[in-house]
C-alpha cells in the first residue's frame, strides 16, 4: 500500500512539474514577461543579454516539462534520467537565486517592504524544488 501511495503522488507531483514549467516557457517565449524568472532577469540585465537569457531559460522550461511529461510514458534510462533531473535542479535552484535572492522583489533589494509576501513566494519556490528532488527519487 505504502509503494503505491508514493507511486501515485511522484505521478501527481511529476505531472504537475511538467505542467508548471511547460506553461511558464510557453508564456516567456510568447510575451517575454513570462514567470518571475524572466522578470528578474529584466531587472538584473539590460538589453540583448536580457532578451537571450529569457529565451534560454523559456527553452529550458519548456524543454524541462516535455522531458518530465514524457518520463510519464517512456523510459530514459537511469543514466541519461539522472542526469536530466540534475540538470533541472541546478537550473531551479539558479531559479530561486535569481527570483528571491537577487531579484527585484529578492531580500536582497526588497528586505523591509513585504516581508510575508517574499516569505510565500519562497515557500512556494522550495515547495516546486522539494518536488522536482522527490520526482528525481
Amino acid at each position: 500500500m505504502k509503494t503505491e501511495r508514493k507511486s501515485i503522488s511522484s505521478l501527481i507531483l511529476q505531472i504537475a512539474l511538467g505542467l508548471l514549467f511547460l506553461v511558464s516557457g510557453i508564456w516567456s517565449l510568447q510575451s517575454g514577461n513570462g514567470d518571475e524568472i524572466a522578470g528578474a532577469i529584466r531587472s538584473i540585465f539590460d538589453g540583448d543579454i536580457e532578451k537571450v537569457l529569457v529565451v534560454v531559460f523559456a527553452i529550458i522550461e519548456i524543454i524541462t516539462g516535455v522531458f518530465l511529461l514524457l518520463r510519464i510514458f517512456v523510459f530514459l534510462g537511469t543514466n541519461l534520467d539522472k542526469l536530466f533531473m540534475l540538470i533541472i535542479m541546478i537550473c531551479w535552484i539558479v531559479c530561486i537565486i535569481m527570483t528571491d535572492v537577487i531579484g527585484p522583489n529578492g531580500i536582497i533589494n526588497n528586505l523591509n517592504s513585504n516581508f510575508l509576501n517574499f516569505l510565500y513566494r519562497f515557500a512556494s519556490h522550495l515547495l516546486i524544488l522539494g518536488a522536482i528532488i522527490k520526482v528525481s527519487e
